[in-house]
């Protein structure tokens, strides 16, 4: 029996294209993703904070008042994606942490803080100054994160923090 040839030119596609996958992962720059959700009630929105370090880890700051939290983690995160190294929270109101019974039954949350004023996640250093704001160090780069932060995506390479477009 014959092996259409279209067969052999779709498997070498697709060894390409997962090669220059792997190839992008690996050679990557080490950047520091900073994620500001907006979530809860539209016209009463509130933050949270998903942090990706350089390293791979992925710590979340605040739930928001609700399960909208889910919402955003969804759009935000991989599908695949299911495990979360911290949760932070920086308030015990429950407009900071009201989200936080449903992140835990949707990832695994490995450790969850809810007292404290500085964390470290290797190069990257969370200060948290009051409730829902928040320093984030990563080399030379500071990032400053209060409820006047427009929710978006901020990408630091160690030496500035800049909005990805």
């Amino acid at each position: 029996m014959r092996v259409p040839t279209w067969l052999y030119i779709l498997i070498c596609a697709g060894l390409i294209v997962g090669n220059v996958n792997v190839y992008r992962a690996i050679f990557a720059e080490p950047v520091l993703t900073v994620t500001v959700l907006s979530v809860g009630p539209a016209d009463k929105a509130g933050h949270a904070v998903l942090l990706r370090s350089p390293s791979g880890k992925t710590v979340l700051v605040d739930t928001g008042p609700d399960a909208s939290i889910l919402r955003a983690l969804g759009s935000t995160l991989p599908l695949w994606q299911r495990r979360l190294d911290a949760v932070i929270l920086t308030s015990t109101k429950k407009a900071f942490t009201g989200g936080l019974p449903d992140v835990q039954s949707r990832y695994r949350v490995a450790r969850t803080f809810s007292t404290g004023t500085s964390f470290s996640l290797g190069a990257v250093s969370i200060a948290i100054l009051a409730p829902a704001t928040l320093a984030i160090s990563y080399g030379s780069s500071v990032f400053n994160i209060s409820s006047s932060t427009p929710a978006g995506v901020y990408v630091s390479d160690g030496t500035s923090i800049v909005p990805k477009i």
